[in-house]
């Protein structure tokens, strides 16, 4: 999933189910966030305010670094049943770190997330939640048990759905996964992403309101799934690669069928701020220059990746390591600040989950990576 469904249809979710506003907003944002936070910040070097943040996500999934490869299967791609129906294959490959919809550990790192009642840590673990859908039968993990038919056959993109680009993540898609059974190879995006939404708005809503009735849930529920389904609109199965990534046309017809849901009374009644990837971020840093070459790379696809590319190559040739230096705009006040908040809820979701998955998946493996 993409910022369609962990920012967008987030917050209307979190809202409907009974989260104020600013609440739903910090849910949606750090729902999506998690997928932006891919930079290693090394802040105010040589003080007592120095400050290192954990990534959630990296944007070059073609070549992780060893030591971040538990991020795919802690936030991205969190390991279910393996011997699920609907995961059985062609080929009868089975791999235990297999994403399976609506798993144990998953439930069970959302309903943790709820107990702490920590916003943040509520947004990630509703992110994680909702890719168990989108991500299921893919491994977060470099392993050709990932890898679909054609070009990307024999290519390094054996991590998560990378063989598949961006077709788990387009809300309206209809696609076809050929390493599944011919029942289970039908991708119905649109379907899939709607019961991610009901599930998680059952979990979000009975944890505001415990007291509510199995009627009045399932009313909600399914006024919800109808305005949903309407604000993503018909299904289709062209996919194009160069408009999915440069034109976005059809995205943002559907980005402004949700903000006008969220203008609604019964969504809380307040536009919905468009998603800004910096906007937390800006409110903590100087250094300009420097940030402003970030947000321009991210306006270019892949550039990140390029250049990430072309530094390790000049690393080597070199000897020599670039980074940036950064600094609070306020040192007094910084960890007040939505951008520190959510990274320390990484860090403590991060063990959390480790915790969870550790016990019922990596401990039965022996992956140097993990």
């Amino acid at each position: 999933m993409d910022v369609e469904f962990h920012y967008y249809m987030t917050y209307l979710i979190a809202v409907k189910s009974g989260f104020e506003n600013k609440q739903a907003q910090t849910i949606a944002y750090s729902s999506q966030y998690i997928d932006d936070n891919d930079i290693i910040f090394n802040i105010a070097q040589g003080t007592e305010d120095h400050y290192k943040n954990y990534i959630s996500q990296t944007k070059n999934i073609t070549k992780p670094r060893k030591k971040l490869f538990r991020i795919y299967p802690l936030f991205h791609f969190i390991p279910g049943d393996p011997l699920t129906e609907k995961a059985r294959r062609r080929d009868g490959k089975l791999h235990y770190l297999n994403t399976t919809p609506d798993n144990d550990n998953a439930n069970q790192l959302l309903d943790a997330a709820l107990t702490t009642n920590n916003l943040y840590k509520i947004g990630m673990a509703v992110h994680a939640f909702a890719d168990t859908y989108a991500h299921q039968n893919f491994a977060g993990y470099y392993d050709a048990f990932n890898s679909l038919k054609g070009i990307l056959k024999k290519s390094p993109s054996k991590i998560g759905h990378a063989s598949a680009g961006h077709k788990p993540d387009i809300p309206n898609l209809i696609w076809n996964d050929q390493r599944l059974l011919t029942q289970n190879s039908e991708r119905n995006n649109k379907e899939i992403f709607l019961k991610a939404a009901a599930h998680i708005f059952e979990k979000l809503k009975r944890h505001n309101h415990p007291e509510v009735n199995t009627e009045e849930l399932k009313k909600e529920k399914e006024d919800l799934l109808v305005d949903l389904s309407a604000a993503v609109g018909e299904t289709t199965s062209e996919y194009s690669f160069f408009k999915n990534i440069f034109l976005k046309g059809e995205q943002k017809k559907r980005i402004s069928n949700y903000l006008k849901l969220s203008s609604k009374k019964y969504y809380g009644g307040s536009r919905l701020e468009k998603y800004n990837a910096f906007k937390w971020l800006n409110q903590v840093l100087i250094n300009k220059i420097k940030l402003s070459w970030i947000k321009f790379k991210r306006k270019i696809p892949y550039l990140s990746v390029l250049l990430e590319f072309l530094a390790e190559k000049f690393d080597k040739i070199t000897g020599l390591h670039l980074t940036y230096r950064y600094h609070w705009q306020d040192s007094s006040s910084y960890k007040k600040s939505r951008w520190y908040q959510f990274q320390e809820a990484v860090k403590e979701l991060q063990d959390t989950a480790e915790e969870i998955i550790g016990e019922n998946v990596f401990s039965k493996m022996e992956l140097e990576e993990l």
